[in-house]
């Protein structure tokens, strides 16, 4: 099993932060995570309770969830069952067995219990994995304290009252002070790693809420974003095709105009119009406080929990370094796209606004 990031830890580093003023902040947080570089978790399931303190959806709501995908867990397994013994018969993707069943089902469950668009989306993961493996895999730990230093962020623990995962982002006063230090692609791979990971167990919701504080939005990153357009391209190709996640509302706040530029003009024409109506731009904290229970929140926000987004950004980077064997487990879940019927990927452009989970 694997050991948790606890938060000994991150006190540790405060303590050695205080005793050497030498030293960097990164240099600090790299001691205070190195233990978990030499521990992986080889188990293709993984246990985010201990691995991360993310809470788990109670017995009343993963019911439900089932009753409102009008599922039965019995006929689900018989579905996973049907689903798999198609993906065998599809001779660009590769052979699953009975213990990939259960995330089988989470990508029913997803589809609104429809195995046709199952099957689609199950056709998409393996492409995009075969097409784009550079989003699809584990940071290395000193690639992810790097990145903690500019971007606070990922699924918080505590889950809203009808089992909504919150997931938070926020840019740093030190990436607004040097915005070309924005790693754009580690945003993007770490994103869909958290949603990879929460799909591990069906005690994980399926649904989340996203809130993005941009208040550090300067225009030296909007000119890096702009330059590393096709990056996010390409990721939002692979959130919205690839991976059955319900994004019931997305949270911008403190956002300077040129933020809301940027989404309107470079984000939203990529975006489902039912997805595009979700978002949701808070004029101040306490509109914000309305809409997501105070205990949900961390301490900048007002909130009761008892982490700061900086130590659960640490957790998150120590999650993806202790699971790096957990990645490359999965590297085998690929399309040959030599032997993929329609090898046009272009025809992504037009159907993956269309998939998107609702």
């Amino acid at each position: 099993m694997c050991e948790y990031p606890s938060r000994h830890l991150i006190l540790k580093a405060e303590a050695h932060r205080s005793s050497d003023r030498q030293r960097t902040s990164a240099q600090v947080l790299l001691q205070c995570a190195a233990p978990l570089h030499s521990k992986h978790n080889t188990n293709m399931d993984l246990d985010l309770v201990a691995l991360t303190g993310l809470d788990e959806q109670t017995p009343a709501q993963v019911a439900k969830m089932y009753e409102e995908y009008n599922a039965d867990p019995e006929a689900l397994k018989a579905d996973a069952a049907t689903l798999r013994e198609w993906v065998a018969m599809q001779p660009h993707l590769p052979k699953l067995t009975e213990k990939e069943d259960q995330w089988l089902c989470r990508y029913i469950l997803a589809c609104k219990n429809s195995l046709e668009r199952a099957k689609k989306r199950i056709d998409y993961f393996f492409t995009v994995q075969s097409r784009w493996p550079e989003y699809f895999r584990a940071p290395s730990i000193e690639e992810g304290v790097a990145f903690a230093e500019y971007c606070h962020g990922g699924p918080l623990p505590v889950l809203m009252p009808d089992g909504t995962r919150l997931t938070f982002y926020r840019f740093t006063p030190a990436l607004a002070a040097e915005p070309s230090n924005m790693n754009w692609m580690m945003f993007y791979m770490l994103s869909l790693g958290y949603v990879q990971l929460q799909l591990t167990t069906d005690k994980q919701p399926l649904r989340i809420e996203v809130v993005f504080d941009v208040k550090n939005y300067v225009m030296g990153l909007n000119t890096s974003f702009v330059a590393h357009f096709n990056e996010f391209r390409r990721f939002i190709k692979c959130l919205q095709v690839a991976l059955p996640l319900h994004v019931r509302r997305v949270h911008l706040i403190n956002a300077p105009s040129l933020a809301v530029t940027a989404l309107d003009k470079m984000v939203r024409p990529f975006l489902q119009e039912k997805l595009n109506k979700r978002i949701v731009t808070h004029d101040s904290m306490e509109a914000l406080a309305k809409a997501i229970p105070h205990y949900c929140l961390p301490k900048e926000l007002g909130g009761s929990m008892d982490k700061t987004l900086k130590e659960i950004t640490l957790t998150w980077a120590g999650v993806a370094e202790e699971c790096e064997k957990w990645y490359d487990s999965r590297k085998w879940m690929r399309a040959d796209l030599e032997l993929k019927p329609d090898k046009d990927f272009n025809e992504l452009d037009g159907t993956f606004r269309k998939l998107l989970v609702d």
